[in-house]
């Protein structure tokens, strides 16, 4: 019973240390061409719906963003007002990686030289 307790409360600890570095994440691996493309372009930085639908070839860029957090990855978003063509403000959706989303789909946007 100890034992488990102090298990416990030694990994609670261990997650407030200065300098402690929590163990690497598991890299993302897709072989779906879509899912690629738009990886690869949000490696590069935030990007808005309408420029993931003509990266990745599709009309609906937010059900695939929805199907890559399914997987795994976090690609958290927000919204900008932006003027439409009819002069009305709408709510346009910016896409990013977090850091762990960067360093988890390494392997899929770098390029060796």
């Amino acid at each position: 019973m100890m034992d488990g307790v102090f298990s416990l409360l030694h990994s609670l600890g261990q997650m407030f240390l200065p300098g402690f570095s929590p163990p690497p994440a598991e890299s993302f691996q897709t072989d779906n061409p879509r899912e690629i493309r738009i990886i690869r372009a949000l490696s590069s930085g935030p990007k808005t719906r309408e420029e993931l639908d003509r990266i990745a070839g599709a009309s609906n860029s937010p059900d695939a963003i929805l199907v890559l957090r399914r997987k795994g990855l976090e690609i958290p978003a927000c919204r900008e007002p932006v003027q439409d063509r009819d002069g009305e403000i709408v709510q346009r959706g910016i896409y990013r990686f977090s850091d762990t989303d960067k360093q988890r789909t390494r392997s899929i946007w770098e390029v060796e030289a």
